[in-house]
């Protein structure tokens, strides 16, 4: 097995070793980018480094650049995620400046491009009736913002929410955003009856219904098409999506309804495939449990796409037909009480690497030949002996680890200097402070 490119895992206590590592792949050069006032006025809830932060070479020294940090603001007046650059070190750095901020209020996760060259970000402002989404695309080596751009949602309901899930087209200037609108569909005035003591109160109950909308932003002209709304209310909210050079992969589910005679099965998720620009499905076919959620969900280089559910079975969805296989991963087809986010992503030489950090396993996958596993290790240990391959402890806590693009091991503690920067032999090469609660590294 080739050595990893990137690592996430859980760590015990004292130890900072790369096990149960997820592969990624190398990123590319990118051109530098910058941000005029136009934007900062349409976006002015990003704060931003400066440019002189965002070089790839700093201050820390030849050959640093920057990682991006997603998560949760010690302190904070709004809702929602934020975005942090740190400086990475190439070499000893006594004292690195503290993670700056790059973005706020964001609505969802962010997304990074299959070559993690870029991170997308999304953010959405909601008004009477209207909401305006706005994507950025930010350079992951300087934390320079490339791209950005606004679509405007009108004919909403007041009160509505919107969750969108940007998706990179990879090998095009398209990421398509897929947008879950929840909406107040009734309003009525009921009592409510404590049984405790007998006091009743009125209240409005409100009932909601969610439908989605895509739309495509064309990083090259920095422009939006859509949105394209689907009109599949009432559906859940929560959506899977992937795509390749020419198409869009959704999975959405119908709501439950109640049953009026019978209890009724739970209704089956859909994979719609969409030709990238249309709000017209080319394809729909109904896919296996489960309804889609946070699952790992990878384009596979015949431009199929895989959905990794269960944390065991792997679907794969055709380019063509949408129609779906599913083929169950024998090493990670075991169950234990311990949960943990299993992941799975695709490697240069098409197969595809799979962590289930709950049982200490990761393996490596072919899909051309049916998903056949042709690697597989028990961790913490090295990938290509299966020996423990070093070790390095000073009694600090970690409970994330990461290996960046330059094989610079990036852990996460609970307090501050939350980040410590490792050399790929375990030597220290510097400590930097955050105030967020880190859940994603890029």
């Amino acid at each position: 097995m080739q050595a990893l490119k990137r690592a996430r895992a859980a760590v015990s206590p004292g130890s900072a070793g790369a096990a149960g590592a997820a592969v990624r792949l190398s990123r590319r050069e990118m051109l530098a980018g910058g941000i005029g006032a136009g934007a900062l006025v349409a976006l002015p809830d990003l704060s931003l480094a400066d440019r002189a932060a965002g070089r790839s070479v700093s201050a820390a020294g030849p050959g640093s650049r920057h990682v991006l940090l997603y998560g949760t603001p010690e302190a904070t007046a709004f809702p929602g995620g934020s975005v942090a650059s740190a400086v990475s070190p190439a070499s000893r750095a006594t004292s690195l400046p503290a993670a700056k901020p790059v973005a706020t209020q964001l609505t969802s996760a962010p997304v990074a491009s299959a070559d993690q060259a870029s991170v997308a970000l999304v953010t959405v402002d909601t008004a009477a009736s209207a909401a305006t989404v706005t994507l950025t695309v930010v350079d992951a080596a300087s934390a320079v913002v490339s791209k950005q751009g606004s679509l405007t949602i009108t004919g909403i309901a007041d009160g509505a929410s919107i969750l969108p899930t940007p998706v990179f087209a990879p090998g095009t200037a398209t990421i398509a955003l897929v947008l879950a609108i929840t909406e107040p569909t009734g309003r009525r005035l009921a009592r409510k009856t404590d049984p405790a003591t007998g006091m009743s109160q009125v209240i409005q109950p409100v009932t909601w219904t969610s439908r989605h909308a895509l739309a495509y932003f064309d990083s090259a002209t920095e422009s939006f098409a859509g949105p394209f709304h689907l009109g599949n209310a009432p559906a859940l909210a929560l959506t899977a999506a992937a795509a390749n050079s020419s198409d869009l992969f959704v999975w959405a589910t119908r709501e439950p309804q109640p049953a009026k005679v019978r209890p009724q099965a739970p209704p089956l998720p859909w994979v719609s495939v969409f030709p990238l620009g249309s709000g017209q499905a080319r394809a729909s076919v109904p896919s296996p449990a489960p309804w889609p959620a946070s699952e790992p969900v990878v384009t596979l280089a015949t431009g199929d796409v895989a959905r990794l559910v269960n944390g065991r079975a792997v679907q794969v969805s055709s380019a063509q037909t949408g129609e779906v296989t599913q083929t169950t991963i024998a090493p990670l087809n075991v169950t234990r009480a311990k949960p943990s986010a299993v992941t799975m992503e695709s490697r240069p030489d098409g197969t595809v690497f799979l962590t289930k950090p709950g049982i200490g396993r990761a393996v490596v996958a072919d899909p051309a030949a049916e998903f056949r596993v042709t690697a597989q290790v028990d961790y913490p240990y090295d990938v290509a002996t299966g020996k423990l391959a070093g070790s390095y402890s000073h009694g600090r806590q970690y409970f994330g680890l990461y290996q960046l693009p330059s094989g610079t091991l990036l852990t996460l503690s609970p307090a501050n200097p939350r980040l410590e920067f490792f050399s790929p032999g375990l030597s220290l090469l510097g400590t930097a402070a955050t105030n967020l609660h880190v859940s994603d590294v890029f």
